[in-house]
């Protein structure tokens, strides 16, 4: 049985910024003028951050060297949503270790490599919010709208890690990627968007004991224990921060980045594992806590 703590929010988030991480590698290589130095870092961040991932999602699965036999299960029982997630991470990896393989060798990557990256990408970021849905007891999880906000939650922290390391590695490629300014107000604004849907349907939850539990889910969100995490790390560091450096970037005459891109960056990654961690925990505590 899976065990839902705080381990499985770094499962999600190293998932979600690895698969974004390399999808603004591919991106930032089909620029004009190729991006080469972004496009490296991002590869390197993309396998290296699933990979870690799926080390802590073998813990948290009480899996890996501790009992191998269930691990072989875990990835052999295609009935299971974690199972077809353990497989999507494989092949995320193999994709993304190859790309990174024919850069090495300064070579150009294929571009059906690159198409079937993105589509890797996709899945894995999809993987993340799927995975949690797959628990139907915890009412917050339980929606079709999760995946779609940590697929926009992904593309945020993955593209912010990859632009913090540019920042001192590659300032002057983060400056000419013409779509960096638009998708760095656009992605923090759907992430608020799919996040005040998520905690309005959740709100309201039909049924007596899901209601109960969905209630006391979003409240404790919003003014129980969870709220400091919520709205210093989800709402300020996740969106706000993120979309003010944004806005004064792309409203600024050269678009470059400042000391303010770098401060919104950070905020991102920050706020991207304040959402998975308050998502996992407040669902798990509250539910618990409601069936008592």
């Amino acid at each position: 049985m899976m065990v839902w703590d705080g381990v499985v929010a770094c499962d999600l988030f190293l998932a979600g910024l690895g698969a974004g991480a390399f999808l603004l590698s591919i991106l930032a290589g089909w620029a004009p003028g190729g991006s080469k130095k972004i496009r490296l870092i991002g590869s390197i961040v993309g396998p290296v951050a699933v990979a870690a991932g799926a080390l802590t999602l073998m813990i948290d699965a009480k899996a890996g060297l501790g009992d191998p036999l269930r691990f072989f299960y875990l990835i052999t029982n295609l009935g299971s949503p974690m199972t077809w997630g353990v497989l999507c991470l494989s092949i995320f990896l193999v994709v993304s270790v190859a790309s990174l393989v024919v850069q090495l060798c300064r070579k150009d990557v294929p571009r059906a490599l690159d198409v079937l990256g993105i589509v890797c990408a996709a899945g894995v970021a999809t993987y993340t919010g799927v995975l949690l849905g797959y628990s139907a007891s915890y009412p917050l999880w339980n929606l079709a709208v999760l995946p779609f906000l940590f697929v926009c939650s992904a593309a945020l922290t993955g593209f912010a890690f990859v632009s913090a390391v540019a920042y001192f590695a590659a300032r002057d490629e983060l400056e000419k990627i013409g779509f960096l300014p638009k998708a760095e107000v656009a992605l923090p604004v759907l992430v608020g968007l799919f996040l005040l849907v998520l905690l309005a349907v959740t709100a309201t939850t039909g049924g007596e004991a899901g209601a109960v539990a969905a209630t006391a889910t979003v409240q404790g969100m919003l003014a129980g224990s969870n709220a400091l995490v919520f709205w210093l790390g989800v709402v300020v560091c996740g969106i706000a921060v993120p979309l003010v450096a944004g806005v004064v970037r792309l409203r600024s005459a050269g678009r470059g980045v400042t000391g303010l891109s770098l401060a919104g960056y950070a905020a991102a990654c920050v706020g991207g594992f304040a959402l998975r961690y308050v998502i996992v925990v407040a669902a798990v505590g509250m539910t618990m806590g409601a069936g008592f």
